[in-house]
């Protein structure tokens, strides 16, 4: 295999799985409402600065690199931030 083709390849597997990153986003969120539904039932606070640190930690755990500890947490710490942006404004807040 040449180097573009290498490329092209490298390129399509880039491709692909960003493809598998929006589809898991969006089943995240998707998750996300049906928690904030149940949360809402029970009325317990949407919110729970615990259990987003639990989350950024289990991330940081399993982190296997190379993209750093810091980097990964800063990415789920705006991932869960987008999500909830998207919870209020489903509820006019």
């Amino acid at each position: 295999m040449d180097a573009n083709e290498r490329i092209s390849s490298l390129r399509e597997r880039i491709d692909e799985v960003d493809e598998e990153l929006v589809h898991l986003l969006n089943e995240r969120a998707r998750l996300v409402q049906e928690l904030a539904e149940h949360k809402l039932e029970a009325g317990i606070p949407l919110f729970d600065p615990r259990r987003e640190e639990e989350i950024l930690r289990r991330v940081v755990e399993i982190n296997e690199g190379p993209i750093y500890d810091s980097s990964m947490r800063d990415i789920f710490e705006l991932i869960m931030h987008r999500i909830r942006d998207i919870e209020l404004q489903r509820r006019g807040e």
